[in-house]
């Protein structure tokens, strides 16, 4: 299913407009340890999955990828997650939720009307949704959408996981025995 085309520039700054009004920096600099700067990546490290670099003492920055999303449906009972399966279907591109090569550390998703914030590992996350993008495009909704970049016409996919039943197979994919909860 195709909504309608989307223009890759424009795409790019809505991301960053909802970027701005989100205080990710707060939430990095709290949630990562020993994070004491932010700090906006090249358009080469962009290329390679990474939107900002997290510095931090006495260890190497950490690579971080946000992902933007205006409308937050998870206040609308729908809390899920929106994972690339194809980047260029047409080119058999996969999409960089399973692709190894991607530069990331951690996925940063941020919901613009809601302020709300999910922060997930990268490396473990490509693993798990290498195993099951398969399976999930079976159970849950799909979509596709067209863009244009540069002229360039092309399709992407996304499927929407539940939030949950990714934090759920992270978990039993990399602890599989069960933990004591975390206060």
């Amino acid at each position: 299913m195709v909504d309608h085309v989307f223009d890759f520039g424009q795409q790019v700054k809505m991301s960053e407009g909802i970027s701005l009004s989100f205080d990710f920096r707060e939430v990095l600099l709290t949630e990562i340890p020993n994070a004491i700067e932010i700090r906006r990546a090249t358009q080469l490290d962009d290329r390679s999955g990474t939107d900002w670099w997290v510095d931090r003492l006495n260890n190497r920055p950490l690579s971080v990828d946000l992902k933007a999303r205006g409308v937050d449906y998870g206040v609308r009972g729908q809390d899920d997650l929106a994972l690339e399966t194809w980047s260029v279907i047409e080119q058999g591109v996969i999409g960089w939720t399973r692709n190894p090569a991607k530069g990331s550390d951690y996925i940063l998703w941020f919901w613009g009307d809601t302020k709300r914030w999910c922060l997930m590992p990268f490396p473990m996350l490509c693993k798990v949704f290498s195993i099951l993008w398969q399976r999930w495009t079976e159970i849950y909704k799909t979509r596709r959408q067209t863009s244009n970049r540069n002229g360039y016409i092309y399709q992407s996919e996304c499927v929407f996981v539940p939030r949950q039943v990714v934090w759920d197979s992270l978990v039993k994919r990399y602890s599989p025995t069960p933990l004591a909860k975390v206060t």
